[in-house]
């Protein structure tokens, strides 16, 4: 398979962000290539809220008012600033997308190809297919904080604390300073939160079309020829807006993932810099990936040396961590860079190949013994 042409055509779908017609194309392009490798495919339609760029700036400028307004009326103001911090922890960590509610709703579809070969176990190979804002002032606020989310709340936090604090009767220039910080922290946050929303959708070549032809090149080499795992296959959409088409992916087939059958391998991302797996995952609070996964992967990079995929931790809400959070076994394998060539799809490929032998050969066969969900885990 020539993954440098499948790239390329997902590629070409230009402007495919979360519940746009574009998105819904490069949908049924990806079901149509699957149909044709041989392989059953449907797409699956999600219902989404994408805009959590304007969700997010509206929660930084009520958290700022409120501490305008804590100066003089320090119980009022910690209201509006704990209303916003509650708000800004349930939609990053998808427990409850309150703010969005206020927001238009939009179809996004899923990809899904399953494989019925009735193996002991299930290896969900997963990437998305949807195309993230350039949002360059984003990504400037991502790498000067790592988790600009846990900045955020964490900001939000000490307002809080100071607004107890002035309810109480403290006063001082101490306390105003330590206001002042994390005031003018949020302020800064807010270009960057608006840009979100503002800003053109990325082309998505790297992130994420490469990691679909990737994906695509491991399901036509591998597909039916495991010996424990039956091979599904998941494009998922909406991953920007915190990994919706795959909590909604998860959500309709919960009852058939067995979470001591099945595995997770998440690819997000396939640019030009430094191959690596995660073993963290998640925004605010990280989450682990499955430990048997990040053995077989340091085993792996081991037996490469120097040029051996390297651990790291991945502070955004991926569609592994999505799946973690369900309690199911798995880890994303990406590597950063805008810019990308055959060499790095072809290492990116040759990783993921090699984990999901390993897997095969050392987690498959203690499979069959497993009762279908059993508490106990298997593999840890």
């Amino acid at each position: 398979m020539d993954t440098v042409r499948e790239m390329a055509t997902v590629a070409a779908q230009q402007g495919r962000s979360a519940g746009t017609d574009a998105e819904r194309r490069t949908a049924l392009l990806l079901r149509d290539r699957l149909r044709e490798m041989g392989r059953e495919a449907e797409l699956q339609t999600v219902p989404v809220r994408p805009r959590f760029g304007l969700v997010h700036t509206a929660h930084a400028l009520i958290a700022v008012v409120g501490s305008v307004v804590a100066v003089e009326r320090p119980t009022l103001g910690g209201a509006l600033i704990l209303a916003a911090a509650l708000a800004t922890f349930l939609d990053v960590t998808n427990i409850f997308q309150l703010g969005r509610r206020l927001t238009s709703r939009r179809l996004s579809q899923n990809v899904e190809s399953i494989e019925r070969g009735d193996k002991p176990g299930t290896l969900v190979l997963v990437a998305h297919y949807d195309a993230a804002r350039t949002a360059g002032a984003f990504r400037l606020a991502t790498r000067v904080l790592r988790d600009p989310w846990r900045a955020m709340l964490g900001a939000m936090v000490l307002l809080i604390a100071c607004c107890v604090a002035r309810a109480l009767g403290v006063e001082g220039v101490v306390l105003t300073a330590a206001q002042f910080a994390p005031t003018v922290l949020l302020i800064l946050l807010l270009p960057a939160l608006a840009d979100i929303e503002l800003s053109d959708t990325s082309r998505g070549t790297a992130d994420n079309a490469a990691g679909v032809a990737t994906v695509l090149r491991l399901a036509d080499d591998i597909g039916g020829r495991l010996e424990h795992f039956d091979v599904w296959v998941v494009f998922t959409g909406a991953q920007a807006p915190f990994a919706l088409g795959m909590s909604g992916w998860l959500r309709q087939r919960r009852k058939e993932l067995d979470r001591q059958r099945t595995a997770v391998l998440n690819v997000d991302g396939v640019g030009d810099g430094e191959l690596t797996f995660s073993r963290r995952e998640g925004p605010v609070f990280t989450l682990r990936s499955h430990s048997q996964l990040v053995r077989l992967c340091r085993e792996i990079a081991e037996d490469e040396g120097e040029a051996g995929a390297q651990p790291r931790v991945i502070h955004e809400r991926t569609d592994a961590a999505a799946a973690i959070a369900r309690g199911l076994p798995a880890l994303t394998v990406s590597r950063d860079g805008e810019s990308i060539g055959p060499n790095e799809m072809e290492s990116a490929y040759a990783f993921c190949r090699e984990l999901i032998e390993r897997l095969d050969a050392e987690v498959g066969p203690d499979l069959a013994g497993i009762t279908p969900g059993a508490k106990a885990a298997a593999a840890q």
